[in-house]
């Protein structure tokens, strides 16, 4: 018998006799197809020696569905794409590795309660001849509650490496449902239900670009003026049309040190007047762009310099910031953010709520809502974030906090 079977068994008795000592409230188990596993990633074009979240949530739980008590499951991955290099840490008193804390998050306010036991994710290697290597996620709901799927959250999320000699594929990361184990407040096991998997690209980019702030590619130079800086940003464009930010994992230069400094984390500060073109490499390929450096209040200075959100050096960091819940006219938004003091909202997600499309204005090069564009903003795993205390601005709107300073209410009447 294989280590995740005698947990998984472990795991069933333990539920089990909660319910005969009536911890557990009954339930019947009506429509559990309906349930479903999902697995997502951040990204979905990766970089080898980089590094992708993988989260994992239960959805589709309704009061027709079974009330769930646990879950113990079974992801897989190929191990030719993944590792768990730097990930994982030997527990002398689980006896055996585990994800270390900084590695993987409880992304949800939801989850991370008293009322919730997720214990830190695992490797296993169920069958060492197939090629592929598993991970083990588990979530039980205690104090008589039973599992919520409230917005769809995902009650984890954790780091697999991308092995630096993966070959270009295609590769997938997957719920192995005969390895996995479901309970209802019963005591039962569920049988039935779904499971989705993410895809996933493995691979070198076709090109890369240097990008100004998160704005979109140009052949324009950048035009900074004296004594002044600029945030530049390395952009993979993969050949699926994909694109990933690399600021943090290529290396930067400038061919004129004497006109702007040699970039830290793609950050330049302009030093003498001229022109330089900075560098980005990553493997063997190489991307550039033109800085020209003018006095300050030239003409040639004739666009608005836009204020960006300082790129954030460590995404790690980020990805563990406080989770904030968002409301917006009443109805819950994707959670934001709360990094540094500054409370940060996804952009789409606000947009999508009030029913309005993000426009572009090309003379600024920002984003825009109501006809106004959004002074500080920036991507982070495919989603664009933007602060909070610009909104009142830029949509009339008012904010405030729940009395447990959990959720950010936002009231506006701008809604098409």
């Amino acid at each position: 018998m294989n280590l995740l079977r005698k947990a998984s068994l472990a795991l069933l008795a333990y539920v089990m006799l909660l319910s005969v000592l009536g911890i557990a409230s009954p339930a019947s188990a009506a429509d559990s197809n309906q349930v479903t596993i999902e697995v997502t990633t951040r990204e979905t074009s990766l970089i080898p020696g980089n590094s992708v979240m993988v989260s994992v949530r239960i959805s589709k739980i309704t009061p027709e569905n079974p009330n769930l008590r646990s879950a113990l499951i079974a992801l897989s991955y190929d191990e030719k794409a993944f590792s768990t290099e730097g990930n994982i840490r030997f527990d002398d008193m689980l006896g055996k590795y585990i994800w270390r804390a900084d590695t993987f998050i409880i992304p949800s306010k939801t989850y991370e309660s008293s009322d919730y036991l997720i214990e830190a994710p695992y490797p296993v290697d169920l069958d060492p001849a197939d090629g592929r290597r598993e991970v083990i996620v588990s979530i039980s709901a205690l104090n008589n509650w039973t599992i919520s799927s409230a917005n769809d959250e995902a009650f984890i999320s954790f780091y697999l490496s991308v092995n630096k000699e993966a070959p270009t594929q295609e590769s997938s990361i997957n719920v192995l449902a005969e390895e996995t184990v479901l309970t209802d407040a019963a005591g039962n096991s569920i049988k039935a239900f779904g499971t989705t998997s993410a895809q996933v690209h493995v691979g070198f980019p076709k090109q890369i670009e240097i990008v100004r702030g998160t704005l979109p590619p140009t052949s324009d130079p950048f035009k900074v003026s004296l004594s002044s800086g600029t945030e530049l940003n390395a952009l993979a464009i993969f050949e699926n049309g994909d694109t990933s930010y690399i600021t943090g994992i290529a290396s930067w230069d400038t061919t004129d040190h004497q006109v702007i400094t040699a970039p830290v984390y793609g950050n330049i500060q302009a030093i003498g007047l001229g022109k330089a073109e900075v560098t980005v490499t990553f493997g063997n390929m190489t991307g550039k762009h033109e800085v020209l450096v003018y006095p300050k209040g030239a003409p040639e200075l004739i666009e608005k310099e836009v204020a960006y959100v300082t790129r954030i050096p460590n995404e790690r960091m980020f990805a563990k910031a406080a989770i904030v819940q968002i409301k917006v006219n009443g109805k819950a938004a994707e959670p934001g953010r709360i990094f540094d003091g500054t409370t940060y909202v996804p952009l789409r997600s606000v947009s999508n709520l009030l029913g309005m499309e993000i426009e572009y204005d090309n003379v600024k090069k920002a984003p825009t809502l109501n006809g106004k564009a959004v002074p500080h903003f920036f991507t982070f795993s495919g989603t664009t974030y933007i602060w909070a205390r610009d909104l009142p601005a830029l949509l009339g709107a008012k904010m405030s906090w729940d009395r447990n300073k959990t959720t950010l209410i936002i009231e506006t009447s701008v809604q098409k």
